[in-house]
């Protein structure tokens, strides 16, 4: 085990890195204290809470209102996911409103979101309402069409990001933006311009040609970009077209003494503060584990692992690689059989299905493997018990379960200081730590449980069966054991992950189109995770020489995550 010197080194170290990022993202967010960054709420007509971050330039005032810009996600998405529009466009002199449309995020579930939002920008007194844009991605972009259509204020610019345009023609809306990845498995425009003649009212469009006039409202203009439909909401082409549409629409074309380059973006860097932070965050769970364990209410948990067996290369190589295609061969028949389970939260019940049915395989094939086998040091009934003497059984349950959620609550008090303090949470682009609301947190123990089904049968795969030689010192054991879990449980997905980009990249065209395309999106959202949830394993395994820690603290993690992921 670490020294104890070490681990409170390890774990101030994990805390700097986490204030490092967070302090980036916040100096990004707010251009440097140039703009006034604040978490507003605000109801919907249907009474529904509306959750959103504000970003005010602090030249913004009664008697000098600015123009305002509504921002609004896609589906399974959050307000952070579009943050990169709302950054670059309140630093150049727009009030920005980036909404957690209704069931996403911490607004309520119901409908009217844009149109709520809509209003709600244009009662402020310092933003201009004369002169306000909407921007929304995907499913945002149907949201948008909808507060256009329902709310009787003037909307003069609307930009739409890998969404449809179906219901546009040459007039309505005013000064359409159309914007989508080359290799969007949703859209097709990028190979089929002819879709958009009736919104432009001209034929032959060319992509990056401005047609009609910003003047009278009919400014039209399509821009594709290398990217995908997850990677839109970041791509620079898109951001930077985006800004620029804005100007144009809002600001009559006019760079005044405030306008910056549409090429000057610094959104990456609230990006690298976000990955930053949650890297810190993530990080202080193992300093954590090892000082917890030191304490004497705890420390008769502490064990060595076990010696007794290690997998030869050629058991790593086979196994390893049967078991990490368990979840990625089972993924669209167990996703398709979830959407049978009728569960509150869309794809709640594909991702429960998926969880669940691969923790069942991979049970069965152990069994097959071990139960079945006589594999010299490993019994089946010893995989699963949590302590050898009987009479400790239920105060080391007690234990490891109270260990594994005060690491929990250590994470979740720090998403909450940083989310109330600097109106930010552990997220970077992708999906990671947020607060949960009272629907959400009503979900979480469904989810956890299933997560620590999944977790402890992938505790007796990676630390049983898979177990390498022990390696010392201990860092060099923990090391070589974390990255040969992280290998067998993510290089399927990173595979296929590189496959889709790389295919779009070389092609210009989506690997899957439609929604088995969109359904890799669950393997960006998840693969970061299951590499943490792997370490956390292996850290716990090696602390306690059992795979329950490990076990619980994941079922907490995603259970946590998904609450927070799924929308209503």
């Amino acid at each position: 085990m670490p020294k104890t010197p070490t681990r409170y080194l390890v774990l101030i170290m994990s805390i700097a890195l986490l204030l490092s990022g967070v302090a980036v993202s916040s100096s990004v967010q707010s251009n440097f204290g140039l703009v006034l960054v604040t978490e507003v709420d605000f109801s919907a007509a249907d009474g529904s809470n509306i959750h959103s971050t504000l970003q005010r330039p602090t030249y913004a005032t009664d008697s000098n209102p600015l123009p305002g810009v509504v921002v609004i996600h896609g589906s399974l998405q959050n307000k952070e996911w579009l943050m990169a529009f709302g950054i670059e466009l309140a630093r150049r002199g727009f009030v920005v409103l980036t909404i957690d449309a209704n069931g996403h995020g911490n607004s309520d579930d119901g409908t009217g979101s844009g149109t709520a939002a809509l209003e709600y920008i244009a009662s402020l007194d310092y933003v201009n309402s004369s002169s306000l844009g909407l921007i929304g991605h995907s499913m945002g972009g149907g949201i948008a069409w909808s507060a256009i259509r329902d709310s009787s204020i003037q909307v003069n610019a609307l930009v739409l990001v890998g969404s449809w345009a179906s219901t546009a023609n040459a007039t309505y809306p005013n000064n359409l933006l159309v914007t989508v990845g080359s290799f969007d498995s949703l859209a097709s425009y990028p190979r089929n311009l002819t879709l958009l003649e009736t919104a432009f009212g001209v034929t032959g469009i060319e992509e990056g040609v401005t047609y009609g006039s910003f003047n009278d409202g009919t400014a039209r203009k399509i821009v594709i970009a290398p990217t995908n439909h997850l990677f839109e909401t970041i791509d620079p082409i898109i951001v930077s077209e985006s800004i620029d549409w804005m100007k144009d629409s809002l600001k009559g074309g006019i760079e005044d003494e405030n306008w910056l380059p549409k090429e000057d973006l610094i959104f990456g860097g609230w990006l690298a503060g976000g990955f930053i932070s949650t890297l810190g965050v993530v990080l202080t769970i193992f300093p954590l584990i090892t000082i917890l364990l030191n304490l004497s209410f705890f420390e008769s948990l502490k064990k060595e692992p076990s010696s007794e067996y290690s997998a030869s290369t050629k058991t790593f190589t086979g196994l390893g690689l049967s078991y990490g295609l368990i979840g990625v061969g089972m993924f669209f028949p167990l996703l398709g059989l979830g959407f049978l389970l009728p569960l509150p939260q869309s794809y709640a019940g594909p991702v429960i299905s998926w969880i669940l049915g691969t923790a069942i395989i991979a049970a069965v094939l152990l069994y097959v493997l071990v139960g079945k086998r006589q594999i010299s040091g490993l019994n089946w009934r010893q995989f699963w018990k949590i302590d050898e003497d009987p009479t400790h059984r239920q105060l080391t349950v007690l234990k490891t379960s109270l260990l594994a959620a005060v690491i929990v609550v250590w994470l979740y008090s720090w998403t909450l200081l940083i989310d109330l303090g600097m109106a930010l949470d552990f997220r970077c682009f992708l999906p990671g730590l947020n607060d949960l609301t009272v629907p959400r947190a009503i979900m979480f123990p469904l989810y956890a449980i299933v997560f620590f089904m999944y977790s402890l049968v992938e505790g007796a795969w990676l630390m049983g069966i898979l177990r390498g030689e022990n390696k010392e010192p201990w860092y060099v054991g923990q090391t070589i054991w974390s990255l040969k879990a992280i290998f067998i449980k993510c290089i399927p997905y990173a595979f296929l992950i590189s496959l889709q980009l790389g295919v779009g990249f070389l092609t210009g065209l989506p690997l899957l189109t439609g929604m088995l395309g969109y359904s890799f999106l669950f393997f960006y959202a998840f693969a970061p995770w299951f590499a943490v949830g792997s370490v956390i394993i292996v850290w716990s395994y090696r602390s306690t020489n059992s795979y329950y820690l490990g076990a619980i603290i994941n079922g907490l993690l995603f259970g946590w995550l998904l609450a927070t992921i799924l929308s209503f």
